[in-house]
């Protein structure tokens, strides 16, 4: 039997997982070079973001978590997985584009081009989970076996999100305004997705549906279920089977979209 498309594309990029880490190993290195601090910006450069973020929305809008907790700690836990999120998909867009020389000049597994920008923003992510850990400890937060649970949902939005990389990663070769239209959904996403925003007190019940659609919105809560709220992940087992659908699908789609248009990237590029 034949494997699916989305099968035989974990299958390539299981096989060329050294270059994969090679290749981010070098997006890393390259992101930074010449900088003074280098690497470090790899959490500098986020962590600004949510504290400039976190001062906005505290001293702006005064706003607090739920059951009054402090704003800190709901948005660190939902700001961290959404920068995993927003990164890797804005990034990986242009993973195969950015990496034309290597399709035109060679046979090259392009289907790992997007993977490796997944991996890239991976690195950042477990070091500001690490920085969002420091956080709830030092805020009185002490430290859970839920929050093992946090690779769980890291599966999870690694799943939507190659799912997504592979489909638009191989509409930009044919389409580069694609690009733009990314960024300004990211944008849009930011909003429909509970990171900086209370559900209960902002969606009016009648719109709760969107937020349910979103399966962003699955994995951010699910942070913060893990990291602030101790429950298990099969308490909310009918969205989880909803949201394992939606990865599925965008997996079957964006796989099979990849491989028929692989044949035409060299000629385009």
């Amino acid at each position: 039997m034949v494997p699916a498309p989305p099968v035989r594309l974990l299958q390539r990029i299981v096989g060329n997982r050294r270059s994969v880490v090679a290749l981010a190993r070098r997006h890393l290195l390259a992101r930074y070079a010449g900088t003074l601090l280098g690497g470090l910006w790899e959490v500098l450069h986020p962590a600004l973001t949510i504290l400039v973020l976190w001062f906005v929305f505290t001293a702006a809008f005064h706003a607090r978590g739920p059951h009054d907790m402090p704003f800190i700690l709901y948005f660190v836990t939902g700001i961290v997985p959404w920068l995993l999120i927003s990164e890797s998909i804005n990034q990986g867009t242009q993973g195969v584009v950015a990496h034309g020389f290597l399709i035109k000049k060679m046979v090259f597994p392009s289907e790992i081009l997007p993977f490796v920008y997944l991996v890239a923003s991976a690195v950042s992510h477990v070091l500001l989970l690490g920085l969002a850990a420091v956080v709830l400890l030092a805020n009185g937060v002490p430290a859970s076996i839920f929050w093992i649970q946090c690779i769980y949902y890291f599966v999870v939005a690694c799943g939507l999100v190659l799912g997504i990389q592979w489909l638009l990663s191989a509409l930009m070769v044919f389409h580069r305004d694609l690009g733009q239209v990314v960024g300004v959904l990211l944008n849009l996403a930011f909003w429909a997705t509970p990171v900086v925003w209370v559900p209960n007190g902002v969606v009016p019940p009648r719109l709760a549906w969107i937020l349910y659609a979103n399966p962003f919105a699955y994995v951010i809560d699910g942070y913060r279920k893990s990291l602030l709220e101790r429950q298990p992940f099969w308490t909310d087992w009918a969205h989880g089977l909803y949201v394992w659908t939606v990865l599925l699908a965008l997996l079957v789609v964006g796989g099979t979209v990849f491989r028929r248009l692989k044949p035409h990237f060299a000629d385009v590029l």
